[in-house]
């Protein structure tokens, strides 16, 4: 079995929920004047500010501004007119105060903002800015919209701010409730949802965002687990809500780890550097030699298409200039693909990432019978810190690994926290479900020290079960593997693993054969571990 990689984002901890705006006020209508505020503020604002742009990944649009101004004003406002995004120098201390949680405070009201900015938001009062006299202007620029926007902005700030690792889970009605405070407003502001009708809407966008982290990660482990056709469809339903740089690429490495399945794996002997940072018909894999060259075909052209996308929304994102170019490889396109490289390799902005465009030059070198050229990029690449050129060497040199574990699994049955996942698997009882579309849905369950997530689809004819160790986690393997040890060590207990995907912070270690997989660290420690059951069909 070959052993694909692809990245996934840090961001699996728990989605982001946004505060409310104070002000949406295109004309400044509130402002007190700008006395802007530099040095150290500023730069600490400025830094989660352009994290959350870089969430967006929207470059297609001019990049606001972001002042924080001296002056008490409107809390946090998005100005249209002067593509804008002001911050209150107090609304910054209220933040603040928060300790710890700060930063998640901050990222809530400027994500916040910036949603009002990318959903244009102002349409309504533009327009009834330029047509003053009409009647309907009138009637349209007083509709009670605000409350929707209020909530979207809430939902995909949030998923904007969780992109990128901020946290804020719990913290927006404190917050809500101490702004509120702070400014002295009472809980009625005219033209403004009262202060008990905001704190519901933050309760609704939280439930909102806790189902699509559920979402979110039940896609991730199902590629970990080659649920490729099953992780399509949870990578659609993201992408009907949130069109992120990071959501595209993803799908794509989906889509071409597809149609990499559909490969006999004697033509396909090296690993691709791909990196992962849609329910489609063509996922309806046959056995017939020919349907599968034309749906391996039509998933690669998929995952080019997404590829494209990632890189529309930012010109500057590597991944998606490697992945397109894995995907050039794949459908030897030697020269489209080298092209991407030269330019990709300018975007890459550590050395391990530019070791994997050498990788790639290295493999396109071997599959067009340069052997010696492609030793010489393996080795630069390993050099550069790229785990996949010792991978790659090996099988150039036919000096790879043995990918078989220990002779025989252990005895028993690995269990985390004594539980059985057959019971569960029997009668499912997640504390939280979500449906993903008809006839499909997943939800998780919580214990002290893990967690489980389910996919179920077609009544349970399709299926697939994780349960994973968190932090602090006692319990050990059969083969007497746990938190903090070696990755020597549990190759010395389990081999080398059949499969091998990396983390944005490491790698995930998968072996089918005894339903287990490990999460290594970057220091090569073990960071999780989990349990697996799948469908077969």
């Amino acid at each position: 079995m070959r052993a694909y990689l692809f990245l996934i984002l840090p961001v699996f901890a728990s989605f982001s929920v946004n505060a409310q705006e104070f002000a949406f006020a295109p004309d400044g209508a509130n402002s007190p004047g700008i006395e802007r505020v530099t040095g150290y503020k500023l730069s600490v604002a400025q830094k989660v500010f352009d994290d959350l742009l870089r969430a967006r990944g929207d470059f297609r649009l001019q990049k606001p501004t972001l002042i924080v101004n001296r002056k008490e004003g409107d809390v946090a406002s998005f100005i249209p007119d002067k593509v804008q995004i002001i911050l209150d120098e107090k609304a910054y201390d209220v933040c603040v105060s928060f300790g710890k949680d700060s930063l998640n405070a901050l990222a809530a009201l400027l994500a916040h903002e910036l949603i009002h900015y990318y959903e244009n938001h102002d349409w309504n009062r533009h327009f009834a800015r330029e047509n003053e006299n009409l009647e309907t202007a009138r009637r349209l620029e007083n509709l009670e919209e605000g409350l929707k926007q209020e909530a979207q902005a809430d939902y995909l700030g949030g998923f904007m701010a969780f992109s990128v690792g901020y946290n804020t889970y719990g913290i927006m009605p404190k917050l809500l409730v101490k702004i509120y405070q702070s400014y002295d407003r009472p809980s009625n502001l005219p033209g403004y949802p009262s202060l008990e009708d905001r704190l519901k809407m933050v309760d609704g966008a939280m439930a909102q965002l806790q189902a699509l982290q559920i979402v979110f990660e039940t896609a991730n482990l199902l590629t970990i687990l080659e649920q490729y056709a099953d992780a399509a469809v949870y990578y659609k339903h993201i992408l009907q809500t949130f069109q992120g740089r990071e959501i595209y690429n993803n799908a794509g490495v989906n889509a071409t780890l597809a149609a990499l399945a559909l490969s006999d794996a004697a033509d396909r002997p090296y690993v691709y550097p791909l990196e992962l940072d849609p329910k489609s018909r063509l996922f309806g894999l046959k056995s017939n030699d020919k349907e599968k060259d034309l749906q391996r075909t039509a998933l690669l052209n998929l995952a080019l298409e997404y590829f494209e996308k990632a890189r529309i929304l930012d010109e500057n994102y590597a991944p998606s200039y490697l992945n397109k170019a894995c995907v050039l490889a794949i459908q030897s396109e030697w020269e489209d693909a080298d092209y991407l490289i030269k330019k990709g390799k300018k975007k890459a902005h550590d050395q391990v990432t530019a070791g994997d465009f050498m990788v790639l030059e290295g493999i396109m070198a071997a599959m067009q019978q340069d052997s010696d050229k492609a030793l010489e990029l393996f080795r630069k690449a390993e050099e550069q810190g790229s785990m996949w050129a010792r991978i790659n060497m090996g099988v150039l040199t036919h000096s790879a690994e043995s990918t078989s574990g220990a002779a025989i699994p252990g005895k028993g049955v690995e269990e985390i926290e004594q539980f059985p996942l057959a019971d569960f698997l029997a009668a499912p009882n997640p504390d939280r479900e979500v449906k993903v579309e008809e006839k499909v849905f997943c939800g998780v369950r919580q214990f002290k020290n893990s967690r489980i997530f389910i996919h179920y689809a077609n009544s349970g004819k399709k299926y697939a079960l994780v349960q994973e160790t968190q932090a602090g986690y006692p319990g050990r393997t059969l083969r007497n593997i746990g938190l903090g040890d070696s990755l020597d060590k549990l190759k010395a207990a389990y081999g080398n693993a059949s499969r091998k995907l990396a983390l944005a912070t490491g790698s995930v270690w998968v072996y089918p054969e005894f339903n287990l997989f490990f999460r290594i660290s970057s220091q090569s420690k073990v960071e999780s571990w989990g349990v697996f059951r799948k469908s077969t069909s």
